[in-house]
């Protein structure tokens, strides 16, 4: 079995997370590839669960197979597709199968993705997916019922910025319910707005909750535009549409903005998350560009 080595970062280095989707398909090659290619030069590797609902498989069979190569994977979950019995079965399974590491996503909308005519459960919420883990941890179904052999899970959240909440105090409020759930780090949807993010800094300094933005790579001018189209999702600023006009190289364009804003983010939370969609391939060459 191949043994990643566990290494130290000195304080001045932010910690970088690359997420990577499982297949759509039962072919896990690629995907472990991919996350071989890139190991060591990230500081950890993180599965999506159906990202922008679109299926794929499950991440508990992806997240198994990076342990067999040394891996401590981070698992995505989220409760779009589950009610509560599914949902803390797959964390049971996750967890018996040596998975420990987990980010609790509400998941986006089926309409987005490549199914939309599919139903959501309707019955997880963040705060009941929390609870759900919260009673695991502690040994016990969210029934009250004794579990043979509790959960020992390292508990993420990841926020939708569409969904976030408009002011300080509610923000505040939010991330104290966080820490009394045991939450210890927050990673922000993708946003190319850096007020965004700073908005977050003093609550996650004032809990000890460790705060990751994210940088999500723009193919195109087109893909900008449609963007800052959508109601509810951040918008890119000017600055960066420009930059993806003039740059001399089209298809080189968004990986050298989302280099150059990964400049910006570094110093102002904990780390990034880089979210390729559908540019995994293209990973190694990015953090070539970052010097990782």
């Amino acid at each position: 079995m191949d043994v990643v080595q566990e290494t130290t970062s000195p304080a001045s280095r932010y910690t970088l997370i690359a997420e990577i989707d499982p297949p759509k398909g039962v072919n896990l090659d690629t995907f472990l590839s991919t996350a071989l290619e890139v190991r060591g030069r990230v500081d950890n590797t993180r599965v999506t669960d159906s990202e922008h609902a679109i299926m794929r498989m499950s991440p508990i069979a992806p997240c198994l197979a990076l342990k067999e190569k040394g891996f401590e994977p981070e698992m995505i979950i989220t409760g779009r597709d589950r009610n509560r019995i599914s949902f803390q079965a797959d964390l049971l399974s996750a967890s018996a199968l040596g998975i420990k590491n987990i980010v609790i996503k509400e998941g986006h909308d089926p309409a987005e993705g490549d199914q939309p005519v599919v139903r959501t459960s309707g019955d997880l919420d963040l705060v009941s997916m929390l609870q759900c883990v919260a009673a695991l941890n502690d040994g016990k179904d969210l029934a009250g019922e004794s579990l043979d052999g509790g959960t020992d899970f390292n508990i993420g959240v990841a926020i939708d910025l569409s969904d976030d909440v408009n002011f300080n105090r509610e923000r505040a409020e939010y991330f104290k319910q966080l820490e009394q759930f045991g939450v210890q780090s927050v990673t922000l949807g993708p946003t190319y707005d850096l007020n965004i993010v700073e908005q977050f800094i003093p609550f996650a300094e004032q809990t000890g909750i460790k705060l990751f933005a994210s940088v999500m790579f723009l193919k195109s001018v087109t893909m900008v535009r449609y963007l800052n189209n959508l109601s509810g999702v951040p918008s890119i600023p000017q600055e960066f549409l420009k930059k993806m006009m003039e740059a001399p190289v089209k298809k080189d364009a968004g990986m050298q903005v989302a280099a150059d804003l990964i400049k910006e983010l570094a110093p102002l939370g904990d780390g990034v998350v880089l979210h390729a969609m559908g540019w995994r391939d293209r990973l190694p060459e990015f953090l070539d560009s970052i010097g990782r």
